[in-house]
């Protein structure tokens, strides 16, 4: 997920809580008023969904999958509180400070990952949502399968905090990787070019 909202560029999580400082909390309260057009107190799917599209690349079906994910009492209205937990997630993923953010609150993440509130997540649940957090690929099945220490294909609370941890691990390890490979193959673009411009003004010596 890519964040490309200029007003959220402004905001930052403090570092030691990962939460917003007062000052920004009324700055996400006057917004989410501005998008409360039936004076609720309470946003709908449709806001939402336009919220999305301006801050977000995921798609139609990735946006209900979180506004479902947030409605955590199925009233199909997100209220101020499910929408601040949505702009910390949005910063968070933006300034790759998600490890952060669920160390600090792995509760509330946990939670709101527990799509069908058994008290424990599935390796489903967590496929269906791992886009959230910028989690990809089969690493992060296997790594999954590494926590399940039950074997039962279900993670309770302190195997999701200890997992969601190694994931952010793995991936930033998985994209380090990526970005050397590309460096490598820039490098290697730069000198067959230096080489061949010199070969072709030797030629031209000659």
């Amino acid at each position: 997920m890519k964040i490309r909202s200029k007003f959220l560029s402004q905001l930052h999580l403090d570092k030691h809580y990962s939460l917003l400082s007062a000052k920004d909390v009324f700055l996400i309260y006057e917004l989410f008023i501005l998008m409360d057009l039936r004076h609720e107190n309470a946003i709908d799917d449709v806001q939402f969904k336009g919220f999305m599209q301006l801050c977000t690349d995921l798609t139609q079906k990735q946006i209900n999958k979180v506004f479902d994910m947030l409605d955590t009492d199925g009233s199909g209205l997100l209220d101020f509180d499910e929408f601040y937990v949505l702009i910390c997630i949005l910063i968070a993923v933006r300034d790759n400070e998600q490890k952060q953010f669920i160390f600090h609150h792995s509760r509330t993440v946990f939670d709101i990952l527990d799509e069908d509130g058994s008290g424990s997540i599935s390796a489903k649940e967590f496929e269906t949502f791992s886009f959230l957090f910028n989690f990809h690929g089969k690493a992060l099945r296997e790594l999954f399968s590494e926590f399940d220490v039950t074997g039962d294909e279900e993670l309770d609370y302190p195997e999701f905090k200890m997992f969601s941890m190694a994931c952010i691990d793995r991936q930033t390890e998985i994209e380090n990787r990526r970005t050397s490979r590309n460096s490598a193959i820039h490098l290697f673009e730069v000198a067959f070019q230096f080489f061949k411009d010199m070969f072709s003004r030797i030629f031209l010596l000659n």
